[in-house]
């Protein structure tokens, strides 16, 4: 949680109030306000769908995942490890 906070803190400061540093390694161009209020939004709307993936989403395409790993496993055929080699093995 804490890394997607420092994450959206740096887009958020980047975005509004670059610093000069950052701006010229980035190669930053000058936007209009309402290019930033809007980049602004679509920040905020990946922070807020992160938390809700990291909450709920990853939990459950975890256990579709092992449900679907299970299912296989079900299938699978056993087969001999070690097959003995006629006249080889003496």
């Amino acid at each position: 949680m804490g890394s997607i906070g420092l994450l959206s803190l740096f887009s958020i400061v980047v975005l509004l109030w670059p610093p000069q540093a950052i701006a010229g390694l980035l190669i930053l161009l000058p936007l209009p306000l309402g290019a930033r209020i809007i980049l602004l939004m679509a920040v905020a709307a990946n922070v807020v769908l992160s938390i809700v993936f990291e909450e709920w989403g990853a939990g459950r395409i975890a256990g579709m995942i092992g449900a679907v790993l299970r299912w296989r496993r079900g299938r699978r055929q056993v087969q001999k490890a070690y097959k003995v080699v006629e006249g080889g093995m003496r």
